[in-house]
C-alpha cells in the first residue's frame, strides 16, 4: 500500500428495489434489508449471490395446501414434501379418503357361474 487515501464519487444508478433514505451516506436494499454506508458497497451487494437469489425468487412462493406450509424457494418445499409429518398427514388424509368411499358405497356383487 502506498499509504495514500482516494476519496472518489462514483455515479451509481440504484435498481427500484433500493431506497436512499434522508441521509445520503445510509444506502439500503429493501429486499434484504440490508442497510449499507456507501453506493460502492451497495453496488457490491447488488451484484452478489445472495441479492440475485433473493431477486430471483421474489413474489415466488411454494405452497402445500395440506399442511398449511409455505415456504420460499423449491428446495424448502421439497425438504417438506420429504418429511415425516407430511408423510404422515399424507397417510392419514389418504385413509379417511379410503374409509369416506367405503362407507358411502352399497357394496356390489358379482356372482360368476360357470357352466
Amino acid at each position: 500500500m502506498s499509504g495514500e487515501f482516494h476519496n472518489s464519487i462514483e455515479d451509481v444508478k440504484l435498481p427500484e428495489n433500493v431506497a436512499e433514505e434522508t441521509d445520503k451516506n445510509n444506502l439500503s436494499c429493501e429486499l434484504c434489508n440490508v442497510k449499507v454506508t456507501s453506493a460502492k458497497i451497495l453496488q457490491r451487494h447488488l451484484e452478489g449471490r445472495r441479492h440475485k437469489m433473493k431477486a430471483e425468487r421474489k413474489g415466488k412462493t411454494f405452497i402445500c395446501e395440506m399442511c398449511d406450509v409455505v415456504a420460499n424457494s423449491e428446495i424448502q418445499l421439497n425438504i417438506h414434501l420429504n418429511s415425516i409429518k407430511h408423510k404422515n398427514k399424507l397417510s392419514k388424509k389418504e385413509q379417511s379418503d379410503f374409509s369416506t368411499i367405503s362407507t358411502n358405497t352399497a357394496g356390489i356383487w358379482i356372482l360368476v357361474f360357470c357352466a
